[in-house]
This record gives structure tokens, sequence and C-alpha cells, in this order.
């Protein structure tokens, strides 16, 4: 059947093209010459066949320089606009870079002063333990003067009675007088020198009594300044702690306990009409107690995440309430989340035990650190965990490299600080750490 089409086709173009395209004959004469040129069917399709080839290849060419005209257009136009988005690129990196320079600069100047803090503490606390030391060896010589005293006591109450027995013996030799004059010369002359003797122990007494007074006045001055200092080093640790969003108070007390025992306040001199060495003892007591919460806030202080994880980072969300970066609903973030390069070390903000080191669901990469007294921090995200469970790190020590694991949008840290299993500000620690190294 198909055949039988083709041989249709072919008989139909056979009568078609000789009629449209007959053979036709040119005659040329030249100088009386005649020459007859024949032009067939077939020499005739060929031309009009490349005349429509070359006029469809003109109207391409042309159609094509056209468009190829406004594509190069189109593309000058976006580098120039890539050019133009280049240049602002650049100037704003130099600014990172700027800003980068002068972040890194204060850093470097926060951590000197930091040093200079833990100097200036290790100082106090040995200055501490000399004075300690002093106020032990004046108690104890307190105590001997105090005995001392007793038995000078003892003795001009033994004098006394001797006197005493002296004034007898007299009256009762004046009435044999004469028979005993020279035993009461002889007694005269033992009265005169217990009277001597007398009055040497009290200038000895009240020697040893200045001394004494002399003695508790530089024991007052010493507590005294000691319980300033110590008030006043509690007064910055307190301020400092407040910055953190924690009250100092509640702080102490869970740390110290329900004592009821415990006490404090400032130190104030108290001048009413009572005891030397009871009011030096109730100093010594005030004292004891300004240092023991003193003691008490360093520790707190030591092992509170005051540094930042990173030290290049910019905050690309703050805690508190904001719009989830991947559903664009509101949510709570309690934790800060610090921008920066994959791969930049982490290091922890203070000393402790890993008590976590794996993935964990939606953190991704998670080391969970506890520092004792309550403090724990978290980071999330990681690219790389370098700890174990149950490592003891200390303070700024590398502990992960940024990544962006788990339920993240880019590479970041995940930080938090939590304080009691409640989740606090990281970002109130951080400024509350610079400014300690300020100071």
């Amino acid at each position: 059947m198909g055949q039988n089409k083709l041989i249709s086709f072919r008989h139909a173009w056979a009568r078609t093209v000789p009629r449209y395209f007959p053979d036709r004959e040119l005659m040329l004469r030249t100088d009386g010459k005649v020459w007859f040129v024949k032009i067939s069917h077939k020499l005739q399709l060929s031309v009009l066949a490349s005349v429509l080839i070359m006029s469809g290849w003109a109207i391409f060419a042309s159609l094509t320089f056209f468009i190829n005209d406004k594509i190069i257009e189109a593309k000058d136009n976006q580098i120039l606009n890539s050019r133009l988005i280049y240049r602002n690129l650049l100037s704003e990196v130099s600014d990172y870079q700027n800003k980068f320079a002068t972040l890194t600069n204060g850093l470097e100047r926060n951590h000197t002063l930091m040093l200079n803090l833990v100097e200036k503490n290790a100082t106090l606390q040995q200055n501490l333990r000399a004075t300690e030391s002093e106020l032990a060896t004046s108690q104890q010589r307190q105590d001997e003067i105090i005995a001392a005293k007793d038995d000078l006591k003892h003795k001009l109450g033994k004098i006394e009675q001797g006197m005493r027995s002296l004034n007898t013996r007299n009256f009762e030799l004046k009435g044999n007088l004469s028979s005993i004059s020279s035993d009461l010369e002889g007694a005269l002359a033992e009265r005169n020198a217990s009277r001597a003797l007398a009055n040497r122990l009290e200038n000895q007494v009240a020697s040893l009594k200045k001394e004494l007074n002399d003695l508790q006045e530089s024991e007052k001055d010493v507590i005294a300044r000691l319980t300033r200092r110590a008030s006043e080093k509690i007064d910055e640790l307190e301020t400092f702690v407040a910055r953190t969003g924690l009250k100092p108070s509640k702080l102490v007390a869970g740390l110290e306990g329900n004592d009821s025992t415990a006490a404090g306040g400032p130190f104030i001199a108290y001048s009413g009409e009572v005891d030397a060495g009871e009011h030096l003892k109730a100093s010594i007591n005030n004292l004891e107690s300004r240092l023991s919460q003193l003691e008490t806030l360093e520790k707190l202080v030591n092992v509170m995440p005051l540094s930042p994880p990173l030290d290049h980072f910019s905050v690309s969300s703050h805690y508190g309430k904001r719009r989830d970066p991947i559903n664009r609903r509101w949510a709570m973030h309690y934790g800060l989340d610090l921008g920066g390069i994959r791969g930049s070390s982490i290091f922890s903000t203070a000393p402790g035990v890993v008590k976590f080191a794996g993935r964990k669901g939606k953190y991704g990469r998670l080391v969970v650190i506890d520092h004792g007294h309550g403090f724990k921090t978290r980071y999330g995200h990681l690219h790389k965990i370098l700890v174990k469970r149950g490592q003891k790190v200390d303070y700024r020590t590398k502990i992960a490299l940024l990544g962006s694991s788990g339920r993240s949008t880019g590479p970041h840290l995940h930080y938090e600080v939590l304080y009691n299993g409640r989740a606090y500000n990281p970002w109130k620690f951080i400024k509350a750490g610079r400014y300690v190294y300020k100071e």
C-alpha cells in the first residue's frame, strides 16, 4: 500500500514539474554565430532552490544579528550592574575588616585587664591570709597580757594582805613599845619596802594596760581596714553579678545554704561602754562574716560563664521573642545565635565538666558543660566536637568547631546559659564580663 502511494507521488511530480518548469532554450547570437543553450527543468529547480536557500539564509542571518545585538546589550547592562554591586561589596568588606580589627584590639585589651584583675585578686587573698596570721598572733599576745594582768592582780592582793597583817602587828606592838622598838623599826622598813614594791607593780600594771590598749587599737584599725576592703570588694562583685540578670543575694544563699547563724552587713564601729575584748571579738566575727561572703562571691564568679565562646562573631539573633527563621512564626529563643566562619574555633566560657557531647535533635551536634554551683552552658549546631563526655575543661579550652548541623539556616553557634535549669540571656553575661575586664 505504501509502495503504491510512493509510485503515485512520483507520477504526479513527473507531470507537475514539466508543466511549471518546461525545458527552455536560450539563443545567443554573436558576430553572426548562433548558440543554443538548453535549460532543463532540473537546472531550473536547482537555481530556484539555491535562490530560496540564499534568501532564507539572509533572513536568518539578519534576525540572528539583530537578536544577538540585543542580547549583547542586555549582557553589557548586567555586567555594569554586577561591577557596581561588586564595588559596593568591596566597600562593605573593607568596613567589616576595620570593625573586626577594632573588635580584636578591644578583646586583647580586655584580656590584659582580666589578667590584671586576677593578679589583684591573688594579691588581696595573700594579704588577707597574712592579716589573719597577724590577728592570730595578736590574739595570742593579748591572752598572754591578760594572764600577766591576772597574775599581777593576784600578787597585789597578797601584798595588800601582807600590809594588813603588818598593820595588825603594829597595833599589837604598841602595847609593848619599849621592849620591841627594834622590832618596830624592822617592821617599818619592811612596810616601806612593800610600799615601794607596790608602787613599782602599779607602774608595771599601768604600762601593761597602755600596751594592751595600743595593741587593741592597732588591731581595731587593721580589722576595720580589712573589713572596708572586703566590703568594697563585695559591692563590686555584687554589682557585677547583678549585670548578668541574677540576684547576688539568692546566689549566695543558694551556695551557703540556709544557715541560721549566718550574718553580715557593713562594718560600723561601736563606741559604747563595753569590754575591749568583747568589742574586738565582735569586730573579728564581723570580718570573718564579710570574708566568708567575699569568698562565696569569688567562687561564683570563678564558675560563671563570662567570656564569649568565639573570638570573632556577629550576633545574628538575640535572646527572647523572635520570628522563627524557618517558618517565620513567633517563637521564644532561649539562646544567642553568633554568626561566624564555618570551622571557627569555639571555646569553653568557664571551667567545668562536659556532661553531653554528641547529636541531639534540632540542636544538631551539641556540647553541654556543667560549671558547678548550678551553672551550665550549651553549644549547638556544631561542625565538629573536640571533647568527650566526662572530660574536664578549663577556661578558654577549645571544645568544637562552628558549623550548621541540626535545624539551622547557615553557619552559626547557638549558645545558652542556664542557672538551676533556667535559661538566662547570655549577652548580659558577656557584657558583664567585659565590664569586669574594663575595671
